[in-house]
């Protein structure tokens, strides 16, 4: 197939066009906020994250997290939930330095379920945080971090 310089040129054109317009979505979806995921307290987090919904604890939320942790630099956790309406689902941990671990906004179409690892500093409770319309629910486990793999 015989290309000329203008044919190139067009083509050329149609796709940079393209993929500028497939990576200025990207960045738009991707957006975070930095000012989230700083040093913290606990109940600042907290304070930040319900943004003054009530919170509720249920049952209806499944936090998967193993309970003794021999490794906190990688511990995998598993978030499902039942309700319905969920904007989104965040994970907090205590005694982290930085307590917010995960936020995630969830479409409405979408089953609510987010899987990751997590760094964990020590001992703590983990906090699974799935907000609402007008409330938040919650659920916690306790994770007993041990040092150099030893369970005691």
């Amino acid at each position: 197939m015989k290309v000329n310089r203008r044919k190139f040129l067009k083509t050329s054109l149609v796709y940079s066009a393209a993929g500028l317009t497939l990576l200025e979505t990207s960045l738009a979806n991707a957006e975070w906020l930095a000012a989230d995921f700083v040093p913290s307290s606990f109940d600042a987090t907290m304070k930040q994250l319900l943004k003054g919904k009530p919170i509720i604890e249920t049952d209806k939320i499944d936090l998967n997290i193993p309970e003794i942790a021999e490794n906190g630099a990688l511990v995998p956790v598993t978030v499902t939930s039942s309700l319905k309406d969920i904007k989104n689902i965040a994970i907090v941990v205590e005694q982290n330095p930085v307590p917010l671990a995960i936020q995630a906004m969830l479409m409405p179409e979408l089953e609510s379920l987010l899987s990751a690892r997590l760094k964990i500093a020590s001992s703590s409770f983990v906090f699974a945080i799935a907000e609402g319309e007008k409330v938040c629910y919650s659920i916690k486990k306790k994770v007993k971090v041990t040092i150099g793999g030893c369970g005691g």
